[in-house]
């Protein structure tokens, strides 16, 4: 018997050895790991490829966008003949869309979009000043339904752009400076566009329709989406106290005091709304708002001496306090 085995000869060669099954299994599954692993890779790879494409293609539609738009709008302004319909087509459009996909998705003010920023504004506001139905950008809030629709969303961008630009300046920087010109101008375009009695085109039998629109803009303020009061905090934030203590400083005049009085105002605004709700719905409807104005402005160090003297009353009235507290015990309760 021995001298049979001896003269075998292994079919899988010589070198070849025995392989248990707990090795056999192991190596199994070792194989299937690294498919997994290199076909997870291939995919990753593919998805990066993909996005980064994206990214590159994005960029340069954004900055071809914004040179057409500039020639259309910067260029050729003193004969181009601004009415509702073209602010929303021609003006903010293309505006919001280069706007938001390069200086907000970059959390970085660029010189040429706040160039960009000084005319748009500007033009906004001559459109929203203007008595004739047909040159008002408000006045399509009133009108078909496509219009409501398109003004909604425009109108919300334009409170989110705002809202950024006043996150972004600096209260340190000089009067007439770029950036706070581009800053007050944008806090005005957002009051004016949630106040109703500055609306100056809109007719009797619109005003139901009008004041809904308001309404929509204000609670749509008083959420995380808007980012007012997130950025609200970090403009007063960016404040020297020593400088805001100090009654005669550059922040109680001029534009820092119109971005001050602005912001604090918009941040109210969604209070103001609530005074005409029903108690039982009082705390559903202002739930947002409440929170956002607790978390963001009630934790500013030194709030009061932050702020000038002439808008602290306000802070401290019954029907902004009355909310936060509820909500705190609400919370409290919990």
């Amino acid at each position: 018997m021995a001298d049979r085995r001896k003269h075998q000869v292994s079919l899988r060669g010589a070198s070849a050895k025995e392989i248990t099954r707990a090795a056999l299994l192991a190596k199994v599954t070792q194989e299937r790991e690294l498919r997994n692993y290199t076909r997870k890779a291939a995919a990753a790879s593919l998805f990066i490829q993909r996005v980064w494409r994206g990214y590159r293609f994005t960029k340069k539609l954004v900055v071809k966008i914004r040179q057409e738009w500039e020639e259309a709008v910067v260029n050729c302004q003193p004969d181009v003949v601004i009415t509702g319909e073209w602010v929303s087509t021609c003006l903010l459009r293309p505006f919001i869309f280069f706007i938001t996909r390069s200086s907000i998705a970059q959390k970085k003010l660029e010189v040429r979009n706040l160039n960009c920023m000084l005319t748009c504004f500007k033009i906004l506001l001559q459109s929203i000043d203007s008595t004739e139905c047909q040159k008002n950008f408000c006045s399509l809030a009133t009108g078909t339904l496509e219009e409501r629709t398109t003004w909604n969303y425009q109108a919300k961008k334009i409170i989110f752009v705002s809202s950024f630009v006043l996150g972004e300046c600096d209260p340190a920087c000089p009067m007439g400076d770029d950036s706070c010109v581009a800053t007050s101008l944008a806090m005005r375009v957002v009051v004016a566009l949630t106040d109703l009695k500055g609306w100056k085109c809109i007719k009797s039998e619109s005003l139901n329709d009008a004041e809904i629109a308001v309404k929509n803009l204000v609670r749509f303020m008083g959420t995380e989406q808007s980012g007012l009061h997130r950025n609200i905090r970090k403009y007063l934030m960016k404040l020297d106290m020593k400088v805001a203590l100090q009654a005669s400083s550059a922040l109680l005049m001029g534009d820092h005091f119109l971005i001050i009085v602005s912001a604090i105002t918009l941040a109210l605004r969604p209070f103001q709304a609530g005074k005409s709700l029903p108690n039982d719905s009082l705390y559903l409807e202002m739930q947002d708002v409440v929170e956002q104005h607790c978390v963001f402005l009630l934790t500013v160090p030194w709030l009061v001496q932050r702020l000038p003297a002439i808008l602290v009353p306000a802070l401290k009235h019954q029907s902004v306090f009355a909310p936060c507290l509820s909500t705190l015990l609400v919370v409290a309760d919990l």
